[in-house]
């Protein structure tokens, strides 16, 4: 077992710096103050960032604060929301700042307190979710701290430039969906038009107008828990958005009903449909209920379809007809009501060919994302000694 001395030395050290690190509590160096404003001092185009209980920050014509700050909510997604902000910025009366630090320098804590309070507010809960923040979970956070300001400047410096790299290869992985997105509105008719503004050379004529039903039918082949042994089980909740993939359940559920589908099969979670969580099945499995599977009729392209579902006027039509508010469900009926143009099978083919490979540029650099985040935070491990 590690002593106290050792747990407070972290494995990776910049050239330079030695010496243990010492503990102290949130409260001990920097101010806790909440916000004042509310959802409704937003402004579109305002002048000023509004820091509300979102991921995102919106905008605000007036400021609270013009200050070096690092901010959490204090409900919804606890634990998951951060900003680091220096200057002037509004504050929603449910968010918590940290300010006016001593001896700390703010990034430092920033990225320490973000990679640490997720896991103390689970601690510190009874549940297996938190429903607000308590001044006290923030307050009497142990923090552990280089002996000098230099140090936790490297720190902060090291994992600032990680995360000016990942939001790099983000904002790349963005203009790579926006162009596959722009590309799509003009390889397929709009609304009410029977050819498209861009076309393969080759082609001509007027695409037919289908229903959805009319290319695919909806898979209903149930088996139960006892014949899953020779196929993989597919939930809502490994699925992953925007044909990144799927992850395989390690673990079964010990009871219930399941649809079986084929390789080529095409699987969409109707749970929450505007996630996008649409998959073309690689081998063939068993999937959850909450799984719509479609299944190509001959004489169409499985992966041209895919793509009519992935669509946004789709996932628009499978939101009109949803229920449910938190959890909506779309109609499979309606579903199968969807009208859209489709070519003929030599063109479905060439257009999902250009879309597939768009596709797989997409999950690749995906893939390069979710690679640098996992870098950071083995990185991170490393940099911030133990504290347990």
């Amino acid at each position: 077992m590690q002593d106290k001395k050792q747990s407070l030395v972290p494995e990776l050290r910049f050239p330079g710096f030695d010496g243990e690190w010492e503990v102290k509590k949130v409260k001990d160096i920097c101010n806790i103050n909440t916000g004042k404003s509310n959802s409704q001092d937003q402004v579109d185009n305002g002048q000023y960032p509004f820091y509300i209980r979102s991921a995102i920050p919106v905008r605000s014509n007036r400021y609270l604060y013009d200050c070096e700050a690092v901010i959490t909510i204090g409900d919804g997604q606890i634990g998951k929301v951060f900003h680091y902000v220096n200057g002037k910025f509004d504050l929603h009366q449910r968010c918590y700042m940290m300010s006016s630090f001593k001896d700390v320098n703010p990034r430092f804590f920033y990225y320490f307190f973000s990679e640490n309070f997720y896991e103390r507010a689970m601690r510190l809960s009874a549940k297996a979710t938190v429903d607000s923040v308590r001044l006290e979970m923030i307050s009497d956070m142990l923090i552990s701290l280089p002996p000098s300001l230099p140090e936790q400047q490297k720190i902060a410096e090291c994992l600032s430039s990680v995360d000016d790299l990942i939001q790099a290869e983000a904002d790349q992985l963005q203009a790579l969906k926006d162009h596959k997105k722009g590309l799509m509105q003009q390889l397929f008719p709009q609304e009410g038009e029977t050819t498209p503004k861009l076309r393969f050379p080759g082609f001509e004529g007027e695409w037919e107008e289908k229903k959805l039903g009319e290319v695919c039918n909806v898979v209903d082949d149930k088996c139960d828990i006892g014949s899953l042994t020779m196929v993989t089980y597919i939930s809502t909740e490994n699925m992953l958005q925007d044909f990144e993939g799927v992850k395989i359940a390690s673990k079964l559920p010990n009871s219930g009903s399941f649809t079986r589908f084929n390789k080529g099969d095409i699987l969409f979670s109707n749970i929450r449909p505007y996630l996008k969580k649409v998959w073309q099945a690689v081998f063939d499995g068993a999937a959850s209920n909450d799984v719509i599977v479609f299944r190509t009729l001959d004489g169409y392209d499985r992966l041209f379809v895919s793509q009519v579902i992935k669509s946004d006027r789709f996932i628009a039509h499978s939101m009109s007809g949803a229920k449910g508010v938190k959890m909506p469900r779309g109609d499979k009926k309606m579903m199968l009501d969807y009208l859209f143009s489709i070519p003929s099978l030599p063109e479905q083919q060439k257009i999902a060919e250009c879309l597939s490979s768009l596709d797989e540029g997409i999950a690749a650099q995906q893939e390069k994302v979710e690679a640098l985040k996992e870098h950071k935070k083995g990185l991170m491990q490393k940099l911030f000694p133990n504290l347990q």
